[in-house]
């Protein structure tokens, strides 16, 4: 990875942004409207990495603290994180909700023509692993004894969009990404989230 790119990598997780992985639900999946449930979230620890301590801990999530406004708000649904223009948006998130301990999501992908391939492959079950990017709002480390992980609580976080994400940090966890290093897509995470942040902006004036 080229140190420009590490540096924005940085600055994207000391923003306080980040990237979960989700789950599709195949049996939700209406071809007429192109939508399709998936699991987003199930609260389990996330293994993360700290850029200004060079130290991994676990993330987190208190259940009390999500706020779904952005989702239930339309938020984008993208390919890897890339949203630099109207075209990179797939589609919607319709709806948001948590279900005893999952975190729930409609989408609904667009029915131009580009995004017929996409759609085929998630008919298909060809493509299954999806992303998220979610904004911790605040965040307080807690106690430990000597030898154990630190543990960084979100007590209060924001999802603000939900990818199709190809290659996931681990595929043996469909629910989030478990990986501390950057991977290939580290770089559409940072401008993805850049780009939603001045759209977030001009809406708010």
């Amino acid at each position: 990875m080229k140190p420009e790119n590490t540096d924005k990598l940085r600055q994207y997780f000391e923003s306080g942004r980040d990237a979960l992985a989700a789950q599709i639900t195949p049996e939700t999946m209406d071809d007429s409207a192109r939508t399709v449930d998936v699991v987003w979230f199930t609260g389990i620890d996330v293994a993360r990495y700290d850029w200004r301590n060079d130290e991994e801990y676990l993330r987190r999530f208190d259940p009390k603290g999500v706020d779904l406004s952005l989702l239930n708000n339309g938020a984008p649904v993208a390919d890897n994180h890339w949203i630099m223009c109207a075209a990179d948006q797939m589609g919607r998130v319709d709806k948001a909700w948590v279900d005893g301990t999952n975190y729930m999501g409609t989408l609904r992908f667009s029915k131009r023509t580009e995004v017929d391939g996409l759609w085929q492959d998630i008919k298909d079950k060809i493509v299954t692993k999806f992303s998220m990017g979610v904004e911790i709002l605040d965040s307080t480390d807690l106690a430990r004894k000597q030898g154990d992980p630190l543990v960084k609580l979100a007590t209060k976080w924001r999802p603000f969009e939900i990818s199709v994400a190809p290659l996931p940090a681990d595929f043996n966890t469909t629910t989030l990404s478990r990986s501390p290093r950057p991977q290939p897509n580290s770089n559409a995470l940072v401008m993805g989230a850049n780009r939603l942040r001045e759209i977030e902006a001009l809406r708010l004036r």
